[in-house]
């Protein structure tokens, strides 16, 4: 089957990787240091997607979907800004931000979540008033601060070094 990989094994991807989780993560202990690096020895290619199923398109291939353990990563940010855009499991109830899936435009996303400017581009795109997206913004800040990252150690082959 045709896959799309991510390559690990790039010798000069490998050397920066390795670089900085022995100079620069603090994983508090020199077992899960350890383990990082052992990871990052032995990966080669990782499938990254599928083609069927829920998830999200690729986007320089939507016929295929990112692979569900990538994805998943992405859901937990997603959870930050859940009470902006609906009340119900299902998305059918808007929540306190009163927006619709159709105003979540890519520029609000990135903005959210990547650190973009806000400008009258994205808030006309939108039609999400300013407020709404900085509170969108805020919240997602506040639970994914730049400088932590907490998880179990058994997702160091996976999550952890993958995503």
């Amino acid at each position: 089957m045709d896959q799309w990989y991510i390559n690990y094994g790039e010798e000069q991807w490998r050397d920066q990787a390795l670089d900085w989780v022995q100079n620069n993560l603090n994983t508090y202990s020199a077992e899960t240091r350890n383990a990082f690096v052992g990871v990052l020895n032995w990966l080669n290619q990782w499938a990254c997607a599928r083609t069927y199923g829920l998830g999200s398109k690729l986007p320089f291939d939507p016929t295929f979907l990112v692979e569900s353990l990538s994805d998943s990563t992405i859901y937990m940010s997603y959870y930050t800004i859940v009470p902006w855009l609906h009340t119900d499991l299902f998305g059918r109830s808007q929540g306190k931000g009163r927006i619709a899936p159709e105003q979540m435009v890519d520029e609000v996303w990135d903005y959210i979540f990547c650190r973009r400017e806000l400008n009258d581009e994205v808030l006309e795109k939108s039609k999400i008033p300013k407020a709404t997206l900085e509170g969108m913004r805020r919240d997602f800040e506040y639970w994914y601060p730049l400088d932590v990252r907490v998880s179990g150690k058994d997702l160091i082959p996976n999550h952890l070094t993958c995503e």
